[in-house]
């Protein structure tokens, strides 16, 4: 049986965790000609990764934000578009050579969002990190990646921290019938 995805779901956090999550969903992606689905979920509009940029672009929707309850909804989609923005931005380098990518942005509880869209676009596959933005402070693989393992509709595959830095296993020499593969000296 192989490995046959088409829609690959790699939910990211713009944290260097979850780069590391893109970059296996790139190459799972790329190995079966795969659409690649990459997903934020913006848990908490004034979380700092957009707070700063959006407080630049309109200070007075982020004070309306805070003074009138009426604005949450113009402040949600502010936000929307400029993680969208972010998204790519993070994304840029490791899918510029993918034919197919879609980009989504959702606002709410990550779980719901990361289930919702592997429904709606069919994945096949999830790919995830373990730990977020919030690293071992949260245990994200005891929360929303322990989660989506259990409740997904697809296989999930699941990327530790540093599972790009450790060193990769050697190959072993190739065994020719009747070679023997020993030590050398200087004479062959």
């Amino acid at each position: 049986m192989g490995l046959d995805f088409t829609r690959v779901l790699c939910p990211v956090d713009m944290s260097g965790f979850s780069l590391e999550a893109l970059r296996l969903a790139v190459k799972m992606a790329g190995a079966t000609d795969a659409t690649l689905d990459l997903l934020h979920v913006i848990e908490d509009p004034l979380d700092e990764l957009y707070l700063l940029a959006l407080t630049q672009i309109d200070p007075v929707l982020f004070d309306s934000y805070r003074d009138e309850p009426k604005r949450h909804a113009k402040f949600r989609r502010t936000t929307e578009e400029h993680a969208e923005v972010l998204l790519k931005q993070f994304c840029r380098d490791h899918v510029q050579r993918m034919s197919r990518v879609r980009y989504h942005v959702r606002s709410g509880d990550p779980l719901e969002k990361i289930l919702e869209v592997a429904e709606d676009c069919m994945s096949d596959l999830i790919v995830l990190a373990t730990h977020g933005r919030t690293g071992v402070k949260r245990l994200l693989i005891g929360n929303v990646a322990e989660k989506v393992v259990r409740h997904a509709p697809c296989p999930v595959l699941t990327v530790k921290p540093g599972a790009f830095n450790r060193p990769r296993a050697q190959q072993k020499p190739e065994m020719i019938p009747g070679v023997s593969v020993g030590k050398l000296d200087a004479n062959g």
